[in-house]
């Protein structure tokens, strides 16, 4: 690891330090099990980073960037659809199930952002990233929202950046529930129920 950049054992301890978290939890992630995982010394994680604290914002930060890049996908899932060839029931249910899959086919990567949401919130100096997680979230949401509306023709009762929240609260559910049951036929029921949820602001 001695001929590594700097930016390459930032990189390296990074992609460690997640795949702790995923496997244990944030409170599993010392600097020496990173290191361990990233196979290298400690002192090569204090070199890249000043402490503990300072290597999990940068892991926050990164879990942030992929998350929201990801839920970029809800738009992509809309974008299949014609404009007018869709009523705002498809689409909601199309976007949630869409939703629904990535966390059931890729748990790991949820339990790491919830984790890593969590551990920022209750850390000084990093609440911020927690803030700016979700707020990436509701972006994501009204845009989602504004672009159902587009294909279908329907228009909201309420601003999509005052349903956004409610939307992402929803998603948030889904994936706990398959967390918490492994089961899609119960999380297929939430979604229904999310679906006739948000059906309730159209004007």
């Amino acid at each position: 690891m001695a001929r590594l950049t700097l930016e390459e054992r930032r990189e390296a301890a990074i992609a460690a330090a997640l795949r702790v978290i995923a496997a244990d939890g944030v409170e599993a992630a010392t600097t020496r099990r990173i290191a361990r995982e990233a196979k290298m010394g400690q002192s090569s994680i204090f070199y890249a980073f000043s402490s503990r604290d300072e290597l999990l914002a940068a892991v926050v930060e990164h879990g942030v960037a992929q998350e929201l890049d990801s839920m970029n996908g809800w738009l992509g899932t809309l974008a299949d659809f014609p404009v007018g060839d869709a009523t705002m029931e498809d689409l909601i249910r199309a976007g949630l199930l869409a939703f629904a899959e990535n966390a059931i086919t890729d748990p790991s990567r949820q339990q790491v952002l919830i984790g890593l949401a969590l551990y920022a919130r209750r850390t000084p100096g990093l609440e911020h990233l927690a803030e700016r997680l979700y707020d990436g979230y509701y972006d994501i949401g009204a845009r989602v929202l504004d672009e159902a509306a587009r294909i279908s023709g329907c228009v909201w009762s309420r601003p999509t950046a005052d349903l956004a929240p409610t939307v992402i609260a929803l998603s948030d559910g889904i994936t706990l529930c398959w967390f918490g049951t492994g089961s899609r036929e119960r999380v297929n029921a939430v979604v229904e129920s999310a679906v006739t949820l948000i059906l309730g602001y159209l004007e």
